[in-house]
Formats: C-alpha cells, sequence, structure tokens
C-alpha cells in the first residue's frame, strides 16, 4: 500500500557553527506536532561530513516511514507498537555535549568528550544505542576502574566518578527524548566500587623549612620573595594576603603578642618569633609590607631557583607553604577547634589536613611552640 508521505514532512532547522537539526512536522488528532529527531546535519566540508549525513538522512527517513506507518493504522482504528530506529551511542553522547556548550558550560563540555574518548575505547564506537543495558554498563564501571588510561596516564577514581555521571546524564537526555525507555545505569552498583581519592597534602618538614631558612634566595635584587614565603609557612597566609599585606594589618596589643591579619580568612593569627623574622626592616613602616614583590609568574620562577638551590625536591608553591603552617600546628598536638580556627576553615573541611600526621594531645602552653624553629 502507498503511504500518503505528504501527510508527514521532513524539515530543517539552522542552529550553531552551521548545522542543521531534523524534525517532523504533521498533525495528529488535530493540532500540529514539531517532532525534533536529535539528528543533525553537518556543513559538507569533507567526505567525512558527507558520508555522515547520507547516515543521518537514512535514520531521518526511517523515523518518518514509522511515523507514517502510526498514523495510517490509527486512521484504520489499528494499533501499533511504536518503535524508533536504533542509533549510535555516539550520537547521544554528541547531543548532550551540544546542549552544555549551548549553556555555555565550556568546562563540562570538556569533560564530556573525555567520558566519551573513554566510551570509544571500551567497545568501540560503533556500538548501538540499544546495546547498553545493564550488562555495558557494569562493564564500564570496571573498564574505567581498572583499565582505562588516558593521555595523562591511568585515570583517577574522581575522573572515572565524573564520567560515569557525564555518561548517566547523556542517557537521561536519551530517555527524556523517547529514545529509550529508562537509564540503565539506576540498576549498576557505582559508589563501592569507585570511591572519590582524597590526595595526600604535601608539606615541608622541620628539616625542610630549616633548609629553607639556611638558603639564600638566588635572585638577590629580589629578597621580598624569601620574606614573604617564609611568612606564609608561619602564619599560613595565602599568596593574595602576603601580597596585599600593610604595616597596619600587624597589630601589637597590650600583651605584647603581635598577631597579623588575614584578610582570606577574615582573622588574626599570632606572630611567633620565626614570623616575625621574616618581616622587612624598614623605619618606614606605611602601606604594603612586601613592596616591590614580584608579580606572579616571575615570584614562582624566583621560587623554582630557590627549591632548586635548597636541594628540596617539593615545588614551592603557596599552597605548600600554607599546608606546611598546618602541620606545624597540628604536630604540635594543637585540638581540632585550636586548628580550625587558625587555618580559618569549618571542621568538616580538616579531614585532608588531619591526615598529615599521627596526631596526639598535647598542654595548652605547647601547641604553638613548634612554630618556633630557632
Amino acid at each position: 500500500m502507498a503511504l500518503p508521505k505528504s501527510r508527514i514532512n521532513l524539515k530543517y532547522k539552522d542552529i550553531d557553527g552551521g548545522r542543521k537539526s531534523i524534525y517532523l512536522d504533521y498533525y495528529k488528532g488535530g493540532k500540529r506536532v514539531r517532532e525534533s529527531l536529535r539528528l543533525y546535519l553537518l556543513p559538507e566540508t569533507d567526505r567525512k561530513a558527507i558520508a555522515g549525513n547520507k547516515t543521518v538522512m537514512r535514520q531521518a527517513r526511517e523515523i518518518l516511514r514509522i511515523r507514517l506507518e502510526e498514523l495510517a493504522a490509527s486512521d484504520n482504528g489499528l494499533e501499533i507498537e511504536a518503535t524508533v530506529p536504533d542509533i549510535p551511542l555516539a550520537n547521544i553522547i554528541k547531543d548532550y555535549h551540544s546542549v552544555v556548550l549551548g549553556r555555555g558550560d565550556k568546562s563540562t563540555a570538556s569533560n564530556i568528550m573525555g567520558m566519551y574518548r573513554a566510551v570509544k575505547a571500551y567497545r568501540g564506537e560503533d556500538v548501538m544505542l540499544s546495546a547498553v543495558d545493564v550488562e555495558y554498563c557494569d562493564g564500564l564501571v570496571d573498564f574505567l576502574r581498572d583499565e582505562y588510561h588516558s593521555v595523562h596516564g591511568k585515570l583517577k577514581m574522581t575522573t572515572a566518578r565524573a564520567y560515569i555521571y557525564l555518561f548517566s546524564a547523556a542517557l537521561n537526555l536519551a530517555v527524556e527524548n523517547g529514545l529509550i525507555r529508562r537509564n540503565p545505569l539506576f540498576f549498576v552498583k557505582i559508589h563501592d566500587r569507585i570511591t572519590r581519592e582524597r590526595p595526600k597534602k604535601l608539606h615541608l618538614s622541620v628539616d625542610e623549612i630549616k633548609l629553607l631558612m639556611d638558603t639564600q634566595c638566588p635572585v638577590i635584587s629580589r629578597p621580598q620573595v624569601k620574606q614573604a614565603y617564609m611568612l606564609s609557612v608561619f602564619t599560613g597566609l595565602t599568596a593574595p594576603d602576603v601580597a596585599g599585606l600593610r604595616w597596619t594589618d600587624i597589630k601589637t596589643p597590650p600583651d605584647g603578642k603581635r598577631s597579623v591579619w588575614c584578610a582570606s580568612r577574615k582573622i588574626f593569627v599570632p606572630l611567633s618569633s620565626n614570623a616575625v623574622r621574616w618581616l622587612p626592616e624598614t623605619s618606614n613602616r606605611r602601606g604594603l609590607v612586601f613592596k616591590g614583590l614580584p608579580k606572579d609568574t616571575e615570584t614562582n620562577n624566583i621560587l623554582k631557583l630557590w627549591q632548586k638551590k635548597s636541594g628540596i625536591e617539593k615545588r614551592l608553591n603557596f599552597t605548600l607553604a600554607r599546608n606546611t603552617f598546618a602541620y606545624l600546628i597540628l604536630s604540635a598536638g594543637a585540638d581540632v577547634a585550636t586548628f580550625c580556627s587558625l587555618m580559618g576553615i569549618a571542621s568538616k573541611n580538616a579531614k585532608g589536613y588531619l591526615a598529615m600526621i599521627d596526631r596526639k594531645p598535647a598542654p595548652m602552653e605547647e601547641k604553638l611552640k613548634v612554630l618556633q624553629l630557632d
């Protein structure tokens, strides 16, 4: 029986990047329907694009044929099972990538492409959506956990979890578009198999701190770099804190115990004798403490030279300095409340720092003695 093809029109809508979105335009039950097929034609700039467009058009015509059959059956009082032709899994992931990119989220869009490369490495790029079942998803989890290597090496568990969540989001989009009935990842156990990694926080040891103190900064014309870095080691000030530190931020109350205002943490941090040692000697205590401190790039280059000259293997940066301050506090046996107060963090964020040492109790007066290294 010849099908009345004029009842359903295959139409195109221009979208970003010169692509065309394909949709069906027809009437059903007296109402106009514009059905997006989630299929896209690319600009035919090369043979690959031309071949891809031919495949897409075949899929679109197949959906058109099915819709025509459904309408014809409906006119004759018949019911047929509505089906959607199988499409490549790659199309689903690329559609999700386009949606995220359209929202302006370039970071997530980049991660989606990383996930896509991992999925291709799992069972190739010719996998059809109908083949993505519980068994497929279960194997993908194991593959990301045990076997997959990106260009940067074995995949970290944090990244593997992110890829699984992005893959699930792509399948959710397929569910929303009526391409599959349910997301098979919902039936796969993930959390106990791919656990989050908490990278160990690096810090300088007491011997390494002393080594830095005894090693002259290689750029003699920039003594502010060593001074600023060592002050950070003994106060936990961040790079922006140090760069913006003013003499008015250093207070000396009647009890004589000086402290420094930490802008990023909105607290005063006590100054030990070692911390005071690294304040510049000047009679003009106005304006910035570290006048002439170079920009970040030059500072990092000087820190690299200083690290090499001292023989320390750890890369010097202000994150390492802040971690070292945390290590010194905890090494003295400070309780969690004291530690969190000095670091300006909530107790729930202290776990990574607490793992740096084997904690043991100490009297209150001993808690900050470790800061006095001289």
